[in-house]
């Protein structure tokens, strides 16, 4: 069968973008930029606050309200007391997130990738406030619950976050479809001069064999991850002898556009077969982390109930 025009199939599987994409993804780069910024002097100033009044902190509970620094670093004291309310107002505001998620209506304050790295730097920044606002005093029972869940929600936020970035998305942000990567690798395969198509289309083949079968469930996904530097490796070792064999065979310049083609088609194929797991990996996160986030809250309006109306600590 004589193959298609390159240009037919640019136009029927993989049209260019829009002219306002680049502009729209430089300023979600930007916002991302920013928010991780954000995040991290969050971080920075409870860490700064750990290691600057350690001697206060590495005292025993007990003996901290005799302390000069206890009126400061203290739950209740100066800067102590001021790190748990940011903390805390950080940490219900990153919920926001979930309201521009679920809410198309709200497109306008923002893409939901700018909101997701909102939601990822409030929650570490807060978490690491608040952690630094405890000191480690665990006297309180609920201040030990919500330091629990405080861990909880950071680490499975870092590691949800990494997973969410596993799921290959589209321009709108969204993830992408199994038909949707299909058709990029198609188009990247056949994208050069079509007196390539063959040797892009066996350089593909050989490559894709050193892939995993396709998962669809997420523990399937899960235990795919400790593999992934292993066939990220094996990729690379068969790419440069590959490229080497092509390179004799076609010319440096041919070659380095057949394995660009190849690389990228094999990309593609890679996240077609772990879209389906690494969505359904997210659901199973989620729920972990909502569940987290649900006893975070509540055991945070427990303690500030307690401090401003019962009276407690």
């Amino acid at each position: 069968m004589s193959p298609l025009p390159a240009a037919d199939i640019r136009i029927d599987i993989a049209p260019a973008p829009s002219a306002p994409h680049p502009p729209h993804r430089r300023r979600i780069r930007l916002g991302r930029v920013l928010w991780a910024a954000f995040g991290v002097a969050a971080i920075g100033v409870a860490v700064g606050t750990i290691a600057l009044g350690w001697g206060y902190y590495a005292l025993p509970a007990v003996a901290r309200p005799w302390d000069p620094l206890h009126d400061t670093l203290g739950a209740g004291g100066e800067w102590g007391h001021a790190l748990g309310m940011v903390g805390s107002g950080l940490m219900l505001g990153n919920l926001l997130y979930l309201v521009r998620r679920r809410w198309a209506r709200f497109g306008r304050l923002g893409s939901v990738q700018a909101w997701l790295a909102f939601h990822v730097a409030a929650g570490t920044g807060g978490v690491a406030l608040v952690l630094a606002h405890s000191g480690g005093d665990f006297t309180n029972p609920i201040a030990r619950v919500s330091t629990i869940a405080a861990v909880v929600v950071l680490v499975t936020g870092v590691l949800g976050r990494w997973i969410y970035g596993q799921v290959s998305r589209g321009d709108d942000g969204e993830a992408a479809s199994e038909g949707e990567l299909v058709g990029r690798l198609r188009a990247a395969l056949h994208g050069l001069d079509p007196r390539l198509w063959d040797a892009s289309e066996a350089t593909h083949a050989a490559l894709s064999g050193l892939l995993p079968p396709p998962v669809t469930g997420p523990w399937a996904a899960a235990r795919m991850l400790p593999a992934s530097p292993v066939v990220a490796l094996r990729l690379a070792v068969v790419g440069r002898r590959l490229r080497r064999r092509l390179t004799a065979e076609l010319g440096p310049t041919d070659a380095r556009a057949v394995m660009a083609a190849a690389r990228a088609a094999v990309a593609y194929r890679r996240a077609a077969r772990r879209q389906q797991g690494f969505k359904a990996l997210i659901g199973s996160w989620r729920s972990v982390h909502r569940i987290a986030t649900f006893v975070l809250i509540l055991t945070l309006v427990a303690h500030v109930v307690t401090l401003y109306v019962v009276g407690g600590v």
